[in-house]
């Protein structure tokens, strides 16, 4: 079977950072370019429970690669195929590298076969575009450097060197550094954050090396799905199977938050459910807000962290002419899906169309930063007037 037309719907890559920062999706990504040929779950699985247990093959237990089996079926190898990383042949239950041009790169290769205490945060840390720049601008300063000085220097570093910052952007991001960024980078041992002075310092990690902060990713996807059409950097997307692809993509990418509304139960499948999880487990900040109590009910007890809320406004429906719009994901700020629900078949299923966008300066994120702005930096499902600061 070709690369090609190994899947039916290929999600293409996330950032690759975002793929390996789990240790053991480093070591399969690094097993698998050590081989020439794809190589069978079971094998994968016996040789990733020896790396761990540091045992030879011949004693690694039925149990052991078993249970390291389940992981790769249900958790990794789906991560990693949604990056475009490997190819997944589930009818042949065998796994291989794409051509992905990323694979190729010697830092990537230092990168996973790197494995460091707490690499995993150092990872997540260098996945988000402003904290690389942020650790770019801060390694070349002796002295701490003021907050607000940082924001600026950052948001030139995205525009243009020669152009004077935006205040009011320079004000917005100067929040997020102190809300987000800046103490995540501290929690990773990559700075020190003096909340008083408000000043940053670079500590840097002993396993970092320094190129890696300018590893260029693509922050705007070439393109989303093999049915996607690009038009102005904003894509149209047609099928359930493929928004659902994409909506888990966004979940699988956030490195902060995920900013999420639902009109309707049967929206969020196990695979959702899996990721939103998975985000928690990244520490990832989840906001859900549904008028619909089955929605609500599932979340809480599927993913008790995240924070939600019965939205005021059922701003989702439109007139009975229109179609009804069924989900909006907003990830880090930063990429963004809204799909709307079609006709229902006999199963009980909408068909849905969806744009997406991703990128500091795509238009359809522009639009949603804009109507949301600051108030998702102090987001608090507990304050009265919580609800009247979501303008949606």
């Amino acid at each position: 079977m070709s690369r090609a037309s190994s899947r039916e719907s290929t999600v293409f890559p996330s950032p690759p950072f975002m793929a390996v920062r789990d240790l053991l999706r480093r070591r399969i990504v690094a097993l698998l370019l050590d081989r020439v040929s794809s190589i069978d779950e079971e094998e994968l699985a016996i040789q990733l429970a020896a790396l761990e247990e540091e045992k030879s093959l011949i004693d690694v237990t039925k149990e052991s690669a078993q249970s390291i089996r389940a992981e790769l079926l249900h958790v990794h190898l789906p991560a990693l195929e949604d990056t475009g990383l490997i190819e997944w042949d589930r009818e042949a239950k065998t796994v291989t590298t794409t051509d992905h041009p990323v694979l190729d790169d010697p830092k990537f290769r230092q990168i996973i076969e790197t494995e460091a205490t707490e690499w995993d945060g150092i990872l997540a840390n260098l996945a988000n575009q402003r904290r690389r720049i942020a650790l770019s601008v801060l390694k070349n300063r002796e002295e701490p450097m003021a907050r607000a000085d940082l924001a600026g220097r950052i948001i030139q570093h995205e525009m243009d060197e020669e152009i004077t910052p935006d205040l009011e952007a320079v004000a917005d991001l100067c929040i997020a550094l102190h809300h987000i960024h800046l103490p995540k980078l501290e929690k990773a041992g990559l700075i020190t954050y003096d909340i008083e002075t408000e000043t940053a310092t670079y500590e840097g990690y002993s396993e970092l090396d320094d190129e890696w902060l300018d590893f260029r990713l693509n922050e705007t996807p070439r393109a989303i799905l093999p049915s996607a059409h690009q038009s102005e950097n904003i894509w149209s997307i047609e099928g359930r199977d493929n928004v659902i692809a994409r909506g888990q993509s966004l979940f699988e990418q956030a490195d902060d938050e995920l900013f999420l509304m639902f009109t309707t139960d049967g929206l969020l499948e196990e695979g959702c459910i899996r990721r939103l999880n998975d985000a928690v487990d990244r520490d990832v900040d989840i906001y859900l807000g549904s008028q619909t109590p089955e929605v609500r009910d599932l979340v809480r007890e599927h993913v008790p962290d995240a924070v939600i809320w019965e939205p005021q406004m059922d701003w989702l429906n439109l007139p009975p002419k229109y179609e009804k719009v069924g989900r909006l994901v907003y990830a880090d700020r930063n990429a963004v899906m809204l799909a709307t629900l079609g006709e229902e078949d006999g199963e009980g299923f909408h068909d849905e169309t969806a744009i997406t966008g991703a990128g500091e300066n795509n238009a359809l994120v522009i639009l949603l930063r804009d109507l949301l702005g600051s108030r998702l930096d102090h987001l608090d499902a507990q304050s009265e007037d919580f609800r009247s600061q979501i303008p949606l």
